[in-house]
């Protein structure tokens, strides 16, 4: 079975979190996530991370911290994704691979669609935000 490591971003600006919607010809197209993507051969985590970043949205993260890591079985591969929280970033936001993108209410994931792999990091993300506030 094929196996990808990822890496994505949970960018939070006040009590919004950043989503991004899957290209309808990818993997789990039309359901949201946390922007990010593949790690190449010879990338760090953080560099695999503030280099997806900018390519698909043009920001600049600072102060990623890793919030959760996930090994998620899909029947045609195995991923492993690594989500990094930041607060810190420089930049306006925009879908550069023509991805719709938007601030979300912390209250309101739920009412998004995210691939099954990203259901824990959903539910951590609001009870992180909970207990900040």
């Amino acid at each position: 079975m094929k196996h990808i490591q990822v890496v994505a971003a949970v960018i939070v600006k006040n009590d919004h979190v950043l989503i991004a919607r899957r290209p309808l010809d990818k993997h789990k197209g039309g359901y949201w996530e946390f922007p990010g993507g593949k790690i190449e051969t010879g990338e760090s985590h953080e560099e695999a991370l503030v280099r997806e970043i900018a390519e698909e949205i043009n920001i600049r993260i600072e102060a990623p911290q890793l919030f959760e890591r996930i090994d998620f079985d899909y029947p045609e591969k195995s991923v492993s994704l690594n989500f990094f929280l930041t607060e810190a970033f420089s930049g306006e936001p925009e879908g550069l691979e023509g991805q719709a993108i938007k601030w979300v209410a912390w209250p309101e994931l739920a009412n998004y669609q995210f691939p099954e792999a990203n259901q824990p990091v959903v539910k951590k993300l609001q009870n992180w935000f909970s207990e900040k506030s």
